[in-house]
């Protein structure tokens, strides 16, 4: 739509009174958790609307249904998406456009071609700023602890030496008021995002301290200007002596970032950036390829026991849906939860015949694996004949177990870019593996300590944000396995610094460079340091240097 939009339809979002302050008529919506029917929501509505906004609620998962049919154009605002997008990026696509807080998934969302995007962050409150003599707290963080958050823990472990307030139960007002009574807030982020801290920090006038990631978040407030960034332990301790030692400067940055959340980061400028998406959003898809990203938006959420929706309503949306590779796959899923054999037989036989099935790293996978959970041990070789085919190999070995399967359908998938999907618990003795990743843990499952496993699965985890917990626990058992291999200590001491173990990481990397010095590779260690820190700030913690050489 070309036209500025008059009646905005608003659906979990807090930008009504925004929209209304720049002219819009808002009608706003609360349905409860669940699915909902957008076109019988809409037709309760007193006058027709020129458009939708759903905004994800992180406590209420709602999916909305019959998005082929709306009458006006659609729009999704997903606000967690580094932990969402294994079942939004299917979501978004029943929807004319979408906005996301993450700037680096918004491919995820919204690949290039297919629908107007855009990156429309968090953003903060208007709030008086409290001069930094009249707080009480130097450092302070708010955010939960959990036994899964084993980052977040070592976080707050290694800034108690810097004397930091901790709580867990500040929401809303209180979490405001928290944050006016300190100067400087350490931020951390659950998966390399941009988080809703770095603008609840910045609206109380702090100095926010922040990871380095996504590379975007420098956007949104200047480095050394209005908020600091760092990439490890050792930088952000930089950082924080630093801001100690100079509570005037403290004090100027928490300030230029508070005023940058007045200038640039109040609920109207986001509500602003919305209704110039909705302006290029297009009309409502009437595609079959709508129904199924809605269907595999449900069975996700449900496969991660996040919505509890009635197993008929899956299978009668998973059923309408047009066979698609991630559809078929979806369906074994099912029918293996509901100990359906013959079904599951028949949807493997389905994958065998169909080209489009057999072919994709999807669906062949699907296949395969559940087949070795049927004990069919034929079909699952024909299914990873028939994709070798598709794929013109000639040259690849025979599978002769599951780790075999496992390992080769982890390669399949990651060439097609479905690499892992955070925030989806995955249970092997449950779930079939859908990712890289997925297959490589039930392959470790069934083969704890395998160096070759482990090795390719630290590899994948090296390149999705905030998993150094996982990576550390790898590491460690690999360098037991492998005590000469320098490289792996290195990577276990950078996994430490970057999960906030000081102590533990400088070790690391010393032992690292011990080994690599006597087996004569001492070069090659300081060429990888100097790779992986060009400020040359570990190799001086660890090693003593300014060159990273060995002492």
């Amino acid at each position: 739509m070309t036209a500025r939009p008059e009646t905005i339809c608003l659906i979990h979002s807090h930008l009504g009174p925004a929209l209304t302050g720049l002219g819009c008529r808002v009608v706003s919506l609360d349905p409860p958790e669940g699915l909902a029917d957008l076109p019988r929501l809409l037709a309760g509505l007193a006058e027709p609307v020129d458009c939708v906004v759903h905004q994800e609620h992180l406590g209420r998962r709602l999916v909305l249904t019959g998005l082929d049919k709306a009458p006006c154009p659609t729009v999704f605002w997903s606000l967690d998406t580094h932990l969402n997008a294994f079942w939004q990026r299917h979501y978004a696509t029943g929807f004319c456009a979408v906005a996301t807080s993450q700037p680096h998934l918004l491919a995820d969302l919204a690949p290039p071609g297919t629908r107007p995007a855009a990156w429309i962050p968090w953003h903060g409150q208007d709030r008086p700023f409290v001069p930094h003599a009249d707080r009480a707290q130097a450092l302070a963080f708010v955010g939960r602890l959990s036994p899964q958050r084993h980052r977040r823990r070592w976080f707050c472990d290694h800034l108690a030496r810097f004397g930091l307030s901790h709580r867990q139960d500040a929401f809303g007002p209180a979490l405001g008021a928290a944050y006016d009574t300190a100067r400087i807030v350490p931020n951390e982020c659950i998966a390399g995002e941009v988080n809703l801290r770095l603008f609840e920090a910045a609206s109380s006038g702090c100095l926010v301290v922040s990871p380095r990631a996504p590379r975007e978040v420098e956007e949104l407030f200047a480095p050394d200007r209005e908020a600091f960034y760092y990439d490890d332990v050792l930088e952000l301790d930089e950082r924080l002596r630093f801001a100690l030692a100079h509570p005037d400067l403290t004090e100027r940055l928490g300030r230029a970032a508070w005023a940058a959340v007045a200038a640039r980061h109040l609920p109207e400028h986001r509500a602003a950036a919305l209704l110039g998406l909705l302006r290029r959003a297009g009309p409502p898809p009437r595609d079959s390829q709508a129904r199924a990203g809605t269907a595999l938006a449900v069975y996700h959420l449900n496969r991660a026991g996040q919505l509890a929706t009635p197993r008929a309503a899956i299978w009668g949306l998973v059923a309408e849906a047009p066979g698609t590779p991630a559809i078929v796959a979806a369906r074994l899923q099912l029918a293996l939860a509901d100990a359906n054999r013959e079904l599951a037989a028949a949807l493997c036989a389905l994958c065998l015949t169909r080209p489009e099935l057999s072919g994709d790293a999807r669906s062949a996978c699907a296949c395969a694996l559940a087949a070795l959970r049927l004990c069919d041990a034929a079909t699952a070789a024909r299914a990873y004949v028939g994709f070798l085919a598709a794929s013109g190999r000639r040259d690849a070995p025979r599978l002769r177990a599951p780790r075999d399967y496992l390992l080769f359908f982890a390669k399949a998938l990651e060439a097609v870019g479905e690499v892992a999907a955070p925030g989806m618990p995955f249970d092997p003795a449950v779930h079939l593996p859908e990712t890289a990743v997925q297959c490589l843990i039930a392959a470790q499952a069934l083969h704890p300590h395998d160096v070759d496993i482990e090795r390719r699965l630290e590899a994948l985890l090296r390149r999705q944000p905030g998993t150094e917990a996982e990576r550390v626990g790898l590491l460690s058992d690999l360098t037991l396995r492998r005590p000469d291999d320098w490289s792996l200590a290195l990577e276990l001491g950078l996994a430490n610094l970057r999960g906030c173990r000081l102590e533990a990481g400088v070790e690391e990397v010393r032992l690292a460079g011990a080994t690599a010095a006597r087996l004569g590779q001492g070069e090659r260690f300081v060429r990888r340091l100097a790779l992986a820190d060009p400020s040359g700030r570990i190799a001086r913690a660890a090693l003593g240097g300014e060159d990273g050489a060995v002492r």
